[in-house]
């Protein structure tokens, strides 16, 4: 039987070290069937002639400036020829058979749509196991340690197999997320639209993570924000939706209030000026959040837009999902 064709689309921007470490391991793997595309954010650090040099076999796709993460996938799935496109991170190294293991799996049923490799980090601790979000939308990512095949509610974009015919139905990533997020939607639609994911802990791939966002520490973090939001809006039904962030502001006024509390009431000998600044760097602080509403009014028409799409070809409601413990309160 012939193998199904994957075509792998790696996002590249001044990444040349990693991306050499990733395309060595990619092109020991025991699945022969499969093309490279590398879309560059128009890097300046000499990686396209290097790729071009060493890796001839890869096609290259550069782009006059940084675009983020979901565009320039966006743009390889479209000259992609395979029947699956795997999206991969530059900062991972592949095990010889994780590609096989997703193939295998994604092909084993036709409501499987999407299949995510197991990330592990370089001394073999889980990166992460899945994401999942709870009743009120807040992402959460899984770090459980797994043998055996499981759903999950969204892949990691990291490593992540999905079939082209469903990618395009979804109109791929939304390109407005930019960077941060654009996979925990993807999932969510593709639930939404009857297809299942599923983690696969066959498939290992070791991630090296955050290394280009840590550039880009505060546009992730506002990114990171307004996505969330946004997801709210679009992918919950009304009036779930407004439920849902009245809920989110509700709880997130009382943790900024208690961090807050914390630093300034009861002193530095309960939490350490370090400790809050770690705190604050790694969530939304209240200037980040209302500049993420305001860029909500600002695509309110794209919001609404997004919303009847994407609620007018539901196939399994919230409570459908919360049924099947895809949305749960319960860390898994």
């Amino acid at each position: 039987m012939s193998l199904s064709k994957v075509s792998i689309i790696i996002i590249n921007y001044n990444g040349q070290e990693l991306l050499e470490k990733c395309l060595d391991s990619l092109f020991k793997i025991d699945y022969e069937n499969f093309e490279v595309i590398i879309v560059d954010n128009n890097s300046t650090d000499n990686t396209i002639e290097f790729v071009a040099k060493n890796y001839p076999s890869v096609i290259i796709v550069k782009l006059d400036s940084n675009k983020g993460f979901a565009e320039p996938n966006n743009i390889g799935a479209k000259i992609a020829k395979g029947e699956f496109l795997l999206f991969l991170n530059n900062d991972t190294i592949v095990n010889p058979t994780f590609l096989n293991e997703l193939v295998l799996e994604i092909t084993k049923n036709s409501k499987t749509a999407i299949c995510q490799s197991l990330l592990l980090r370089p001394d073999r601790t889980i990166d992460s196991s899945g994401d999942f979000i709870d009743k009120i939308g807040v992402v959460y990512n899984s770090k459980t340690i797994i043998t055996n095949v499981r759903k999950i509610f969204s892949p990691r974009a990291a490593s992540m197999l999905i079939k082209k015919n469903v990618f395009d139905k979804l109109n791929g990533f939304d390109e407005k997320f930019i960077f941060s997020f654009e996979d925990v939607d993807l999932g969510w639609r593709t639930w939404i639209l009857g297809y299942e994911s599923f983690i696969v802990p066959k498939s290992i791939v070791y991630h090296i993570g955050g290394i280009t966002t840590q550039k880009f520490m505060d546009q992730s973090i506002f990114h990171g924000a307004k996505n969330q939001l946004s997801m709210k809006i679009t992918n919950y039904e009304f009036p779930l939706n407004l439920k849902n962030l009245l809920l989110f502001f509700i709880i997130y006024g009382i943790r900024e209030l208690k961090i807050w509390f914390e630093y300034k009431i009861k002193g530095k000998t309960m939490i350490t000026s370090t400790k809050f600044e770690e705190t604050i760097a790694q969530k939304p602080n209240f200037r980040i959040v209302l500049k993420s509403i305001f860029w909500l009014f600002s695509n309110i028409n794209y919001l609404i837009s997004k919303h009847k799409r994407v609620n007018s070809n539901r196939i399994l409601s919230t409570k459908d999902l919360e049924k099947l413990d895809i949305i749960s309160n319960f860390k898994q």
